[in-house]
């Protein structure tokens, strides 16, 4: 049983990575992030959280998931590697594991309108004392039990 009001799900196009977001507030209350580094600007990736949520992630093939990280190498940007969408950001931050959902996984889309940012300037400590208040709390990632082959 869940204590949070919406359950939003989301995924990779083939259905490798697959995760139910557990949150307190609809699609439409939420505002993106269009971070305007040279990774996620071409990508048009937008990112969204929220501080009173739980992300769970399964994995239904791990072989197919890989991470790309960048030079502070504090967050990985989970990607599929057969249908090659970017899905879901994690970083860990004392003892926890922390969540960004990308919005074009979602299942349901809606339009928002992102706000603009930039973290270019940041400190390390700025950056991870950002991402401790801001981003999903608590992020489970599960690897699915595939079944043998006969």
């Amino acid at each position: 049983m869940s204590n949070y009001r919406y359950q939003h799900r989301g995924g990779c196009r083939c259905g490798a990575v697959q995760y139910l977001w557990h949150c307190n507030q609809s699609l439409a209350e939420l505002s993106p992030r269009a971070c305007q580094c040279e990774f996620c600007q071409p990508r048009g990736a937008r990112y969204l959280s929220a501080t009173d949520s739980r992300l769970e992630v399964q994995l239904h093939d791990s072989r197919f998931v890989y991470a790309h990280v960048f030079g502070t190498y504090t967050a990985d940007f989970m990607h599929c590697g057969r249908c090659n969408d970017l899905v879901y950001v994690s970083c860990e931050h004392d003892g926890r594991l922390l969540g960004l959902v990308v919005q074009q996984s979602l299942r349901e889309q809606v339009q928002l309108s992102a706000g603009e940012c930039d973290f270019d300037q940041e400190t390390l400590e700025q950056r991870l004392a950002r991402r401790a208040a801001n981003w999903i709390p608590e992020l489970v990632v599960v690897e699915a039990v595939r079944e043998a082959a006969e």
